[in-house]
């Protein structure tokens, strides 16, 4: 049996001093749109759960074999 590790994803957002009420759950939304394992921690940060998700996205975007590595611990982004 092949047994994968954890892809935590830990975010902080950089929100206006005074942001609308309504944007950390707009935030929480946007991210749920990628996986629904996510805790905000507090307004500007979240931890998102990137493990399920990320075969699905892996076949969506076809990032196999484009030259973006997937890290352990680190986010999705375009190749260094």
């Amino acid at each position: 049996m092949i047994t994968m590790g954890r892809h935590i994803l830990h975010l902080r957002f950089d929100l206006p001093a005074e942001p609308d009420a309504e944007l950390p759950e707009r935030l929480r939304r946007l991210l749920e749109g990628i996986t629904p394992r996510v805790q905000m921690i507090e307004p500007n940060m979240a931890v998102v759960d990137l493990t399920g998700a990320l075969p699905y996205w892996k076949l969506l975007l076809g990032l196999r074999g484009c030259g973006v590595t997937l890290l352990e611990g680190a986010s999705l982004g375009a190749g260094r």
